[in-house]
């Protein structure tokens, strides 16, 4: 929760100096908040495991890279796209709302034996 209070403040923050050049590959929004579902899911099964920060730091990467393989995506337009929506808070706002509601909706789902 406290790393996306940081990422909404920097859309804010950053909301100012937004261009309206949209870079080449951009991921389009459902795109975007299926990679990010996995990403914080692999987040979440990375620090249930209790590892060293560097051990840590090496099996995300790992399972980030698997996650971009498995949806052939490029990291850097992952990025690029990352960053376009973060420079363009009333687009980025939905995709990071549709992933809180879909990884809240999963919790749920799990807590009640479904």
């Amino acid at each position: 929760m406290k790393k996306f209070f940081l990422l909404v403040v920097s859309c804010l923050f950053f909301s100012c100096g937004k261009t309206d050049e949209v870079p080449e590959g951009l991921l389009t929004q459902e795109q975007m908040i299926e990679l990010m579902i996995d990403i914080r899911i692999a987040e979440g099964e990375v620090m249930n495991l209790l590892l060293t920060k560097d051990s840590a730091q090496s099996l995300f990467k790992t399972l980030e890279d698997k996650i971009f393989e498995e949806n052939n995506i490029d990291t850097a337009y992952y990025k690029s796209s990352y960053q376009y929506y973060l420079l363009h808070p009333e687009e980025g706002a939905l995709i990071y709302s549709a992933v809180l509601d879909s990884i809240n909706l999963m919790k749920e789902k799990i807590s009640s034996g479904n």
